[in-house]
């Protein structure tokens, strides 16, 4: 299983943000997410979810708990029509390509 802190480096590094821009989008100093990535410490609960919706993966992935990383669509923005409009079309790509 890979560390955590390696993980969370390698997105970060996908990403191409240095330690500061990810902190500052997570609301801490570039020392904590240092640490982090170091394993010298770990995350709040509240911190690893927001690191997950930040980067764009499950908490699992962050985890090491999944080896695949999955594409997380933010909807959060969308009203609920626009959310099952988007669903429905998910749906049918899903359909078709089983076949």
């Amino acid at each position: 299983m890979i560390p955590f802190g390696q993980i969370l480096q390698r997105l970060r590094n996908e990403k191409r943000w240095s330690q500061s821009k990810l902190a500052e989008k997570l609301g801490l100093s570039a020392s904590q997410v240092a640490n982090y990535e170091m394993g010298r410490r770990l995350p709040s609960l509240q911190i690893l979810i927001d690191m997950a919706r930040i980067l764009g993966v499950s908490t699992d992935y962050l985890l090491g708990v999944e080896n695949e990383t999955k594409q997380i669509l933010d909807v959060s923005d969308l009203t609920s029509e626009e959310i099952s409009s988007v669903s429905s079309v998910i749906d049918c790509f899903r359909k078709y390509h089983q076949k």
